[in-house]
């Protein structure tokens, strides 16, 4: 099992991103326990070290309830992935998936503080540090719902070679793949052989 990379550029993306090789022979769920679901979100920085592993000593003694943590972040999973693909393809828009992700946002705010930023007149949301095993969920519905009501939701992509969503940040927005070390680096090989096997066609 390789470390899942997180190649996404946004924080609801990265999560959605969390099964690796979706649609392939080495299908890898990474939050598949609430353990992963833990690991990886303090890798992506939803909850800090210090709540991650205050939940993790919580959940060996609250395993239904971690359990059940870990069933509503699939959930949120799969309503982001179908929210951001139906944008990306063009196939359907965001308002058809709100009703599944609205409670997720009314409880992000519900639990959020608002703190001054760092050097600047200006405030953004925060969370607390808690023991509730659905913590890390906040930052991430949040994360999305300031994407779909910015600029930078016309720049969300499906990569062309995998099922994975990013945000296409490259100036003249033109890029194509997850990332180019593994999509991208795949896509060239096929279009070698194909041009070898032309060639010897010919």
């Amino acid at each position: 099992m390789r470390e899942l990379p997180m190649v996404a550029g946004h924080l609801a993306l990265n999560f959605a991103n969390t099964i690796d090789d979706s649609e392939g022979p080495a299908r890898f769920d990474h939050i598949a326990t609430f353990a992963g679901l833990l690991s990886w979100s303090m890798r992506a920085g939803a909850v800090s070290p210090e709540c991650g592993e205050r939940l993790q000593r919580a959940a060996a003694g609250q395993p239904r309830a971690a359990a059940a943590a870990l069933r509503k972040a699939h959930v949120l999973r799969q309503v982001l992935s179908r929210t951001f693909t139906a944008v990306a393809t063009h196939s359907g828009t965001a308002t058809t998936y709100w009703a599944e992700l609205h409670p997720f946002v009314k409880d992000a705010i519900s639990h959020a503080e608002i703190t001054p930023t760092t050097g600047a007149r200006e405030y953004q949301l925060a969370w607390p540090h808690s023991e509730d095993f659905t913590a890390m969920l906040w930052p991430i519905a949040q994360a999305a719902l300031a994407l779909l009501t910015c600029p930078d939701l016309g720049r969300v992509k499906r990569c062309a070679g995998c099922p994975w969503l990013f945000l296409d940040q490259s100036k003249n927005t033109s890029r194509r793949w997850c990332a180019m070390n593994d999509c991208g680096t795949e896509e060239k090989i096929r279009r070698y052989v194909a041009r070898r096997a032309e060639r010897r066609l010919r």
